[in-house]
Formats: C-alpha cells, structure tokens, sequence
C-alpha cells in the first residue's frame, strides 16, 4: 500500500507541492524521516527512513571517489589510444568527465546507491518516496554532475571533494540534504529501511 501510495504515479502528481528547503510535506506523504536509529521506536510514520548520518557519508564519498578517479581514468586511456599528442590535452578533461559520469549516473538512478553507499548502508532516494524510488535520469543528472564531472579529475577531485564535504557538514537543511540534493529532491537514507509507526 506505501509502494503504490508513493511510487512514480504519487510522486509526478505531487512535485510541484515539494519544497526541500523548507521541509514542506507534501499532502499523502507516509514518511517519516528521523535522524538516528534510536528515533525510530517513537516515530509515527509508515515507513520511518534514518537519514544518513555525516561520518558515512564522507566514507562513502572517499570510496567513491578513488573508483570514480579509476573510471575517469579509463576514460582518459580511451581518449588517448585514440588520439594524437595535441588532441589529447584538448579530450584529456573529456575522458575524465565521462569516466566519472559514466561510474555515478547509471548506479544512482537504477538502485540509488553507488559502491561507497552500498558498503556503507547508504541509499539515494526521492524526497518523500517510501525509499524504494531511485531518483529520474534528470535528478540523477543534477545531484550527480559535480561529482562525475570534477571529483573524477585528479588533483581537482581533492578541491571540490574538501569544498563539497564543507558544504554538506555545514549546511545541511531539514533532512541532512546537500545542496544537490535539494536541487534534485533527494535524501540520502540509511538503508535498509527500519519498520515503523503503528
């Protein structure tokens, strides 16, 4: 009943009433969010996500960028093999861009969760799903274009990385969301869900 109540059909009826700045619950939002494990025996909703906490997070970030900097790296290789010298300065950020995209698009948006996440119980879903509803090829492509595109790039991804985790320790909004995930209407959630509510 939760599923169907806020699967895709809920979820496309509901988006313009969404507002992940201010926490604005939409009408029909089963939901619950909480902010450890302990909160969970006196939450109320059915069913009750744990938002992710900031020490996960950054772990899952680090291991995800040393793939997402194997990826890009292979994509350089790609570029280069297939290319002369003066090309290959030109294509160089190319092969790392699409290397990076090409590790956290299709991971995020078919199980909402890439490698880091996995291993750190960590899930990618809509604001307001039940947990089970990865984010739309287009949110999927704004919360993860920053991290394909710029963590991917050595040197570069150790920047953007210390500013991104920055930002998300110190800004992090009603449901511990990044500022990618507000722009895409996406939480990060402990995962598996836990049983809640009466």
């Amino acid at each position: 009943m939760v599923a169907r109540a806020m699967g895709r059909d809920w979820y496309r009826e509901h988006l313009d009433g969404m507002d992940p700045v201010r926490g604005v619950r939409p009408e029909g939002a089963l939901v619950e969010y909480v902010v450890d494990v302990g909160a969970v025996a006196g939450a109320t909703g059915n069913p009750v996500l744990v938002l992710a906490p900031d020490g996960r997070r950054i772990a899952a970030r680090v291991v995800d960028t040393v793939i997402a900097t194997v990826f890009a790296c292979l994509g350089f290789f790609v570029e280069a093999a297939s290319t002369d010298g003066v090309a290959l300065v030109v294509l160089l950020p190319v092969g790392f861009v699409a290397g990076g995209l090409l590790y956290y698009l299709p991971l995020v948006h078919w199980w909402g969760t890439t490698v880091g996440k996995r291993i750190f119980g960590l899930r990618v879903a809509r604001l307001w799903s039940d947990g089970t509803l990865p984010p739309s090829w287009k949110d999927t492509f704004i919360r993860e274009f920053d991290r394909g595109a710029f963590l991917a790039i050595p040197v570069l991804n150790l920047l953007v990385g210390a500013i991104l985790l920055a930002y998300m320790v110190k800004d992090r909004g009603a449901y511990h969301q990044s500022k990618s995930d507000r722009a895409a209407r996406t939480v990060v959630v402990r995962w598996p869900a836990y049983a809640g509510g009466n």
